[in-house]
């Protein structure tokens, strides 16, 4: 048996094994690709010591796309894990044995435990380093501990800092890019630029910021902005009379804004009982609020089209005892939804992580450890690319 590829992406083997002259059973070698294109990442990592055969396919970047394709494609948890600043852990383990205490596995190859996780995509992380010699980002696939060179310092001098942030991934041009706000916070009120605003965008892969367009609406309600489908998305205040809440869609390709349209029942945010959130379930734009008697989740079904707003989540306050003592300064970041049912979720003021059934109604928690000052915990797939820095 050998293997080869096509023009394409596709992965093939050839020819056929036969049978072996002691007639004993036997997989196709087609059978066994496909076989390991659906095992977990970390699974294959170790497979490679199996034989040089096995070694040259996992390696080959066509086998490794196809590999995310099918367990984007996978509805279940096995591929995805929940990341935390220096480590993370497997989002099966949470759901299927919440009162089980589960070991988080520590990133590789990572020199500070202070970073923050600015956003996730395509199952890479993108890490901020906020010593302030460094100031950095850095493009990192913790499923085989590949990062990128780090990007130039963002914040142009000790007395800005940053305010708001992005990470996708432009699929027209095959980049990812990071978008961020800078303001000059320190020095004398009466300074010229003091209080100014900086949009910045860094490509991975290049050698410098770019200074682009302010966005439309000065201050975001949400630091991190979440991406969709090629954008980046934030929550924003327009302050008009009632106050009113928009949301923000920055395009990476074309690098420009649009307001993004919200459900038609939603008209204004006096009534929200903490901040109104944007998270991503299911690959669709979700906006999250609490209002007096529900925690309400609406789901964009396709991005962009105004009329497919589903409401998918509205489960009364009274199941969620924790909303009793909510800071309104807060928010809800909805991190993940099983097949079955099952939201994961954190209020931002909190280092408490709940699950909710909501066929059930039974809340529970995870048995792990979080530390107080963590920011946004990201959900990530696990994955083999490497991309071309």
């Amino acid at each position: 048996m050998y293997l080869c590829h096509r023009q394409n992406d596709t992965v093939c083997t050839q020819p056929v094994f036969e049978l072996n002259t002691n007639n004993q059973p036997f997989l196709p070698s087609e059978l066994i690709v496909e076989i390991l294109l659906r095992l977990p990442a970390r699974s294959l990592l170790q497979f490679r010591f199996v034989c040089k055969l096995w070694k040259t396919l996992i390696s080959d970047p066509k086998f490794a796309n196809k590999h995310l394709l099918i367990s984007i494609a996978d509805p279940s948890m096995s591929h995805q894990r929940l990341a935390f600043s220096d480590c993370s852990y497997p989002l099966n383990s949470l759901f299927e044995n919440p009162s089980t205490r589960v070991i988080p596995d520590r990133f590789n190859g990572l020199e500070n435990d202070q970073n923050y996780l600015l956003g996730s995509c395509n199952g890479f992380l993108c890490i901020y380093d906020p010593h302030p010699y460094q100031c950095n980002m850095i493009m990192y696939n913790p499923s085989i501990g590949l990062k990128s060179n780090s990007s130039p310092k963002i914040i142009p001098s000790p007395d800005w800092e940053m305010l708001y942030e992005g990470f996708g991934y432009d699929h027209v041009n095959d980049k990812y890019k990071v978008l961020a706000v800078v303001e000059h916070v320190d020095g004398d009120s009466d300074d010229e630029d003091f209080g100014d605003l900086l949009t910045k965008i860094y490509t991975f892969g290049e050698d410098s910021w770019r200074t682009i367009q302010d966005l439309p609406y000065a201050h975001p309600i949400q630091k991190y902005g979440k991406y969709v489908s090629g954008t980046l998305n934030w929550v924003a205040h327009r302050w008009i009379f009632p106050t009113q809440c928009v949301i923000i869609s920055f395009d990476l390709d074309k690098e420009t804004y649009r307001d993004v349209l919200q459900p038609p029942t939603i008209r204004d945010c006096n009534d929200y009982m903490c901040i109104p959130s944007l998270c991503v379930l299911n690959d669709c734009l979700c906006l999250c609020f609490v209002n007096r008697t529900h925690l309400v989740v609406w789901s964009m079904k396709e991005y962009g089209v105004v009329e497919s707003w589903t409401k998918l989540i509205n489960i009364p306050r009274e199941k969620l005892i924790f909303l009793n003592s909510i800071d309104p300064y807060s928010f809800i970041d909805l991190l993940f939804i099983s097949e079955n049912g099952v939201v994961l979720l954190k209020v931002s003021s909190s280092s408490q992580l709940f699950l909710y059934n909501l066929n059930s109604g039974v809340l529970d928690h995870p048995f792990i450890s979080i530390n107080h000052d963590v920011l946004d915990p990201q959900i990530y797939r696990e994955n083999l690319i490497s991309p071309p820095w």
